[in-house]
């Protein structure tokens, strides 16, 4: 399980991004593929591009304010699919 904080600029821009230190962490949880389907409040989600570069995929903006009394998000991996849930 990673858990991921949530910034203002992550609300702003619908991402979810994660730190230089997390790194090798997402990686091993994606296994590098450029392409992730995830599950986010009951609803899947199915090929979102993921940027290594610069540390970060999108989810939508109108989801990340679903959640906006929560302020961390939890990864894990479920087969396939990178179940998603906010923590606090």
């Amino acid at each position: 399980m990673i858990v991921l904080k949530i910034k203002k600029r992550n609300r702003d821009y619908g991402i979810i991004t994660w730190a230089y230190t997390q790194d090798y962490d997402i990686m091993t949880l994606f296994k590098k593929s450029k392409y992730i389907d995830f599950k986010f409040e009951g609803k899947l989600y199915k090929n979102r591009k993921v940027s290594y570069k610069y540390r970060r995929f999108s989810i939508g903006k109108k989801r990340l304010e679903s959640v906006s009394e929560f302020d961390k998000l939890s990864l894990v991996k479920k087969g396939k699919i990178v179940l998603i849930k906010a923590i606090n």
